[in-house]
């Protein structure tokens, strides 16, 4: 069994490549986003393709997090940030799989309807925002910022809700396939989002031990 010092130097070791593990899930956000904007199949694929490394590296990781369960039995801050960095990275994982659906959103056959790329492109803005705001409320532990993510994450759901009205408006032969696929786009973007406010929650009961900071699980 490894000494405290040790143990110490682990999870700080977790806590980063917790991190890198966000990294991965927002890049994988910008690409899908740059390839729906852009309609650009071929970072769409490479988002696809690159989802297999995000799942290695959660698999990694968790397997990691429960290896140190096991080995110090932990009590108090420590245990709560173990069982909180399970929870960030199953969070940062689907972000990459949301990613993807984005990503296979902009490879179908739809009509790029200016008003709808540009309420879709300000939904992506704001998703990556929160999605690196999350990371920095892990990474730095910040209490601050974890808790406002809440807060700022109305702004989406408030575009998200023009944009379904927007597509409810569309007629014509192409609007049923337009409607489809970019309300899917805006529904994974608007998960995304999600997932960043539960890892902010997350982070606030990490830090707290306030057990009415813990997120809902995304239905």
């Amino acid at each position: 069994m490894p000494g405290r010092a040790q143990f110490q130097e682990a999870l700080e070791m977790l806590r980063v490549d917790v991190d890198a593990l966000g990294l991965m899930a927002a890049q994988a956000v910008t690409g899908a986003m740059a390839a729906l904007l852009g309609d650009d199949r071929s970072v769409a694929h490479e988002v696809v393709a690159g989802d297999d490394r995000i799942d290695a590296l959660f698999v990694v990781l968790e397997e990691r997090a429960y290896a140190l369960v096991a080995q110090q039995a932990p009590v108090a801050a420590d245990l709560r940030f173990l069982m909180s960095s399970l929870r960030v990275m199953a969070d940062f994982e689907k972000t990459g799989d949301r990613a993807v659906a984005v990503a296979k959103s902009s490879l179908a056959e739809w009509d790029r309807e200016p008003t709808t790329l540009g309420l879709l492109g300000r939904m992506g803005d704001l998703a990556l925002t929160l999605l690196t705001s999350a990371r920095a409320a892990w990474l730095e532990q910040d209490l601050f910022v974890a808790s406002d993510l809440k807060r700022r994450d109305d702004v989406l759901d408030e575009t998200f809700r023009r944009l379904v009205a927007h597509l409810l408006t569309r007629q014509g032969p192409g609007a049923p396939s337009l409607v489809l696929h970019a309300h899917a786009a805006g529904r994974n973007l608007e998960r995304i989002a999600d997932h960043a406010v539960i890892i902010g929650e997350r982070v606030s009961y990490m830090l707290t031990g306030d057990p009415s900071a813990l997120a809902a699980e995304i239905r």
